[in-house]
């Protein structure tokens, strides 16, 4: 993707030079505006974003703020955001914050020291409006993931989760399986929620009774995939296939049925949610729900560089809540004949 100092070299002129060109604002000779143009066709430049911030005063710094900015699955889609963002010159500061306390400091922080010119926050379990009303109140644009329905002027970016999980639980019912046992994740987080409720709706649909033995709570480790898993082998009546609500809980799932003496797929069909490199390489391979991360990322970052931008031109704050597309990827832990 080309960016206005590409445009720039291209045509022989400073980044200014083309800042006047596709802003129309002041006066550059016709000559010079004719070899931006060129310039710009040429690369095929989409000068909005990279135009009205060069030309703006605001901060070229993103703040983030992640539950645990070291993890596989955030480390992607801060991967992706930065991808999309670098190439408008912004640079990122990540925070890292483990409850809705240092949620709030975090973006407090960033906000107060009038550090940051836009906000990402991936707060799942939270339940604290001072992580939507503070932007607000600072006139900061922010980008919200995986966040229940917000108030009014918020943009958040979401998984489908509940209709994926309800695609992955008709798949456990299709190859035969009645008793179905799901491991939740943390007791507030909207992802678990939502894919709980998807499980929940697919039983319905198909006419089978919920078991409220077969629902135990993990914490999305792999520590606590195993721990539940067990409690699940050690009913008298245990069930024949397992969803959990993310891969990590069920890699861990899969060791417990072997530690229990018990065989995957053939006793307990275990699938997972998210499509984690290591997916693949465990056997069994798992089943599970492809989330792209790095793409999601970067649809992130530049949303957010979207609102910036309106926020430079209109200042006013736009609703929006833009959903991700999921796969199902259909591996040997399922007990599938089918392969992908």
């Amino acid at each position: 993707m080309a960016t206005i100092i590409d445009v720039a070299k291209l045509a022989g002129v400073s980044t200014a030079t083309v800042s006047r060109v596709i802003n129309d604002t002041g006066k550059v000779r016709p000559v010079t505006h004719k070899k931006v143009m060129k310039a710009v066709n040429e690369l095929n430049f989409s000068p909005n974003v990279s135009a009205q911030i060069l030309q703006s005063k605001q901060s070229k710094t993103i703040g983030m703020v992640f539950p645990d900015a070291s993890s596989l699955y955030f480390s992607e889609i801060i991967r992706g955001i930065c991808n999309y963002v670098n190439q408008f010159g912004f640079q990122i500061i990540i925070g890292s914050a483990h409850d809705e306390e240092e949620e709030v400091k975090t973006v407090s922080r960033f906000l107060n020291g009038h550090t940051v010119g836009g906000l990402v926050i991936m707060a799942p379990s939270s339940q604290n409006d001072d992580l939507f009303t503070l932007p607000i109140n600072h006139g900061t644009p922010v980008v919200y993931i995986s966040v229940p329905p917000v108030k009014a002027g918020t943009t958040s970016v979401v998984l489908d989760n509940f209709k994926m999980s309800v695609e992955m639980t008709n798949h456990l019912i299709r190859l035969g399986h009645r008793n179905i046992g799901f491991i939740n994740g943390s007791p507030h987080n909207y992802d678990s929620k939502r894919r709980y409720a998807g499980y929940l709706k697919a039983l319905q649909e198909n006419g089978i009774e919920v078991n409220s033995d077969f629902t135990v709570d993990g914490n999305f480790t792999e520590d606590s995939g195993y721990r539940t898993c067990l409690k699940l082998c050690e009913l008298t009546s245990r069930p024949t296939a397992i969803f959990a609500a993310n891969d990590a809980m069920a890699i861990g799932a899969i060791e417990a049925v072997k530690d229990s003496g018990l065989r995957v797929p053939e006793d307990i069909a275990i699938v997972g949610f998210d499509d984690i490199s290591t997916s693949q390489y465990i056997t069994p391979a798992l089943t599970t729900v492809r989330v792209p991360l790095f793409n999601l990322g970067q649809v992130v970052g530049k949303t957010l560089l979207q609102k910036i931008e309106t926020n430079y031109e209109n200042h006013i704050a736009v609703t929006e809540r833009i959903v991700i597309p999921l796969k199902i990827i259909i591996r040997e832990s399922c007990g599938s004949q089918i392969k992908q």
